[in-house]
Order: structure tokens, then sequence, then C-alpha cells
């Protein structure tokens, strides 16, 4: 089995979002899929399986603790790997998800990736959120894909320390303790607004660059804007940038990835099974049987061996006092 770790929205290793991808010829179990995610220690690992159609796949993404119903940045990487690796034949990828079809293109500017557009609910969080968030004032929020709340400017948005604890318990939908951070660019900057997400829920307490949260900001901002495409930048330690276009049902993001690593899995991963739960190091023992007690030859029955007398008792220092009434 091979697998590459790729960075995706950007054009250099060492920032944008890691994710590794694994393509198998069918799916393992699922015990096995998460374990394999977890040793990866990444915030997702894509496992993608061919259906038979020329550029259909299916798609599935763990985290270091838990499957997740969609990821941007790994859809990207995998179809940039299918393209550009696997077979440079494919201009288009098609993935079958647990989130719908998902599209990834090769662009002459880098790779395209059409995610679901989902419809924004307002949202009136409680002052838990503010506070968790180090007590900055909330200008919007409403829900898509996840939680969204805004900032009132850049600065706020890096100054922010958050209590990563405190939003696992204070956002509790759609997605447990998921939520997107966004606000506008200062002025003069080569990007349009800024965001950070933080998703402890889903085992990630800061995420690099996430595309599914961009899902949800991209048309925010170009609504609040006008404008027909913008381009976003998450702050986080590493960074990245996403170009985007809201459709009538979809978000059209626009990045690059760079390949870090290009390696292969040990084979007999393949065998692991549901067995991966099991402690393969520690040794089978036997079933023990449970037997009858032990019959004794009906000689011990009696307590004299055959042809013997019995002994007499041994003498005491208190002799038993004579028949009779005492004189």
């Amino acid at each position: 089995m091979k697998i590459w770790i790729v960075h995706a929205f950007t054009d250099r290793v060492f920032a944008g979002n890691p994710a590794a991808v694994v393509p198998l010829e069918r799916w393992l179990p699922d015990a096995t899929l998460q374990a394999i995610a977890t040793e990866n220690k990444l915030s997702e690992t894509a496992f993608v399986v061919p259906t038979g159609l020329k550029g259909n796949y299916q798609l599935r993404w763990f985290t270091p603790a838990t499957e997740v119903p969609i990821c941007g940045h790994a859809t990207l990487a995998a179809g940039a790997i299918l393209i550009s690796e696997i077979d440079p034949t494919l201009e288009v990828v098609v993935f079958d998800t647990h989130a719908g079809a998902l599209i990834v293109r090769n662009t002459p500017e880098g790779y395209t990736l059409d995610l679901p557009r989902k419809q924004r609910t307002p949202w009136t969080p409680d002052d838990d959120v503010s506070a968790a968030l180090g007590g900055f004032e909330l200008i919007d929020a409403f829900v898509g894909e996840y939680a969204n709340v805004v900032l009132d400017s850049e600065a706020e948005l890096l100054a922010m320390k958050p209590d990563i604890a405190a939003i696992n318990t204070v956002v509790r939908g759609p997605r447990q303790g998921c939520l997107v951070v966004s606000a506008p660019a200062d002025e003069g900057k080569p990007y349009d607004f800024v965001q950070r997400f933080f998703a402890p829920g889903a085992g990630v307490d800061e995420d690099p660059v996430t595309g599914s949260a961009f899902a949800d900001t991209a048309p925010y901002w170009c609504d609040r804007f006008d404008l027909e495409s913008v381009v976003g930048s998450q702050m986080s330690r590493r960074g990245g940038f996403v170009r985007a276009v809201q459709t009538l049902a979809s978000v059209r993001l626009l990045g690059q990835v760079a390949v870090y690593l290009r390696g292969e899995l040990d084979p007999s991963l393949a065998r692991l099974h549901n067995r991966i739960e099991a402690h393969p190091e520690a040794p089978k023992r036997k079933k023990r049987r449970a037997r009858a007690a032990k019959q004794l030859p009906a000689i011990f029955d009696d307590p004299m061996l055959p042809g013997l007398e019995a002994a007499p008792p041994p003498p005491t220092s208190h002799p038993a006092p004579p028949d009779g009434d005492a004189k």
C-alpha cells in the first residue's frame, strides 16, 4: 500500500494543511483505517478506492480520533495525487463520499474543488462562546456546515487566545466542538478576509487550513463585499490561502498542493482486519480444562492398613480420673 503526505492549499512544503492520501484496492475494516489515521497523527487521512469507472473513486476521511463526514483539504490532496501521480491521463476526478459527489479538476492555476454550499442560518451564540474566544465582541454569527462567528478586525482574530476545552463544551452544533472564526482583512492585504478554525470535537485543536470551513465563510464574505469571488487566508501557524467562487449549489475552491512524502505502508496492514483492537504482542493462552478430582484407591478409605493393629493412645500428664465418686 502506497502513501503520500501532501501539504494542501499551499505551493510549498511546511505550509498549508498536511493530509495523508492512501489509495486502496478495496476497503479495509474500519478499525484498520482508524488505526492508520491515528498512527499518522495528521489532521486528516484520506482513503480512496476505485469504483470501476475511470476517474471515479470512493473517498473517506479519518482524523486521529474519528471518521468525519467531509474534509476539503484532504479531498484536494487526494484528487491532486490521483491526477498527477497515479493516473496522469485524468483531468477530472469525481469522489463518491458521505457528503455527496465531490469534484477535483486540474487547471493551469492549480486544482479546483467543488464543495456543497450549505444554507446559512442566523445564530445568536451564548455569552459563553465569546468568553471561550477571550471576550471579543461577536459582530455576526451563523450556522452552515459549522458554527460560525465573525469578529471586527484581523487584529482581533490574530490576538485571540481561545480556550479549546471551553469551545468543545459550548459549541454544540451542528458539529459538536467545531467553530469557525472569521474577520475582514486589513486594508491593502492581498486577501479579502481571514479565518481560524477550531475543532476539538474532531480531535484537532486548531486546523491549519480548512477547505470545508472556507465553503462556509467564502459565500458570506462574497455577499458582504458584493464580490463574485474572494481570497481568504487562514491565520494558523502554518497558514494557507484559498480563492473561492460561489455558485448556486456549490463553492469552488482553488488551491495548490506540495508533496512532502512518498512512501509505502507494510503489506501486512491489509491482513489485520478487525484484530487491530486486540493486542497481537500478548501470547495466546490455552484454555484450561477442569479436571475431575483424582480418586484415591479404596485402601485409603480405611484408617488402618490391612494387618496393622491400632496403636494405644499416648500417655498424658493428666490421666482421666477413675470411675466412681471421689473419696
